[in-house]
């Protein structure tokens, strides 16, 4: 049974990072939604085997989203063929570390994937989509509330913030929306890292409001409500997906059960 729907039928998509997590469930949401998916990662093979499964409408690409060559090429490889008409920036990484546990080759590896990734990203965006578009930046929860032992990711995702709200100024005359999601606890490999093996997970669960950590297809669905047109005087936004944790803190009650 075709579930596909026509809301993006026409749409040109890059997502980068999208061989897996948010970024594979975005290929999926908007293919799913009619639209011409181009799927960019470095992992190739994982890459071409999702654009493969998700049909004629999807096609991979390599990009290293640090590299401002890499995005001229996949933006030109595009242009061969349509007008882009929307970016998701998700590729990003996580450490998990002491700040000064934290060398700088790892801190500048969290600012050039998370932040310098989606700067040229804005650039190589902003130069191809001639007719307006809607940019979407991954941030983070934790570029909202500093968390300790996430010092290089929050610093990078606190800037993928600041770069966001500027680009929404700087673009909106052309009729480009540039808004950031800002996802908290997603179930997502970033989490089943060394670095986070120490965490205990089920207490954190419980200090969500919701209970429960997120998908990335919940994700995928808040980034497809900012690239449409439902979004359409939305711009310069950061769009929470966090269960409910950045709205404040609630008092734990006493337990009533005996032992």
């Amino acid at each position: 049974m075709n579930t596909s729907s026509p809301q993006f039928r026409g749409t040109n998509v890059l997502i980068t990072g999208a061989a897996k997590g948010i970024g594979g469930a975005c290929a999926q949401e908007f293919t799913r939604r009619g639209a011409t998916v181009w799927l960019t990662d470095v992992d190739d093979a994982a890459g071409r085997d999702l654009a493969g499964e998700l049909g004629p409408d999807a096609h991979y690409l390599h990009l290293d989203v640090t590299s401002e060559s890499s995005w001229a090429a996949a933006t030109s490889e595009i242009s061969r063929h349509a007008t882009l008409d929307v970016l998701v920036n998700s590729a990003g990484a996580a450490i998990k570390a002491p700040l000064v546990d934290t060398s700088l080759d790892q801190f500048r590896t969290m600012v050039d994937l998370n932040l310098i990734g989606t700067f040229l990203g804005i650039k190589a965006a902003a130069s191809a989509m001639s007719a307006g578009g809607s940019i979407i930046n991954l941030a983070s929860l934790r570029g909202v509330l500093a968390t300790a032992e996430l010092g290089a990711y929050g610093a990078s995702k606190f800037g993928v913030r600041a770069l966001t709200k500027v680009a929404a100024l700087e673009l909106a005359d052309r009729g480009i929306r540039v808004n950031a999601v800002c996802p908290g606890s997603i179930d997502t490999a970033i989490t089943a890292s060394a670095g986070f093996a120490a965490d205990d997970v089920e207490a954190y669960v419980k200090s969500i409001p919701m209970q429960r950590r997120g998908t990335p297809a919940e994700v995928a669905k808040v980034i497809a409500f900012l690239a449409g047109d439902d979004s359409s005087y939305v711009t310069g936004t950061d769009m929470l997906v966090d269960g409910g944790t950045a709205a404040g803190v609630r008092t734990p009650k006493k337990s009533t059960q005996k032992v």
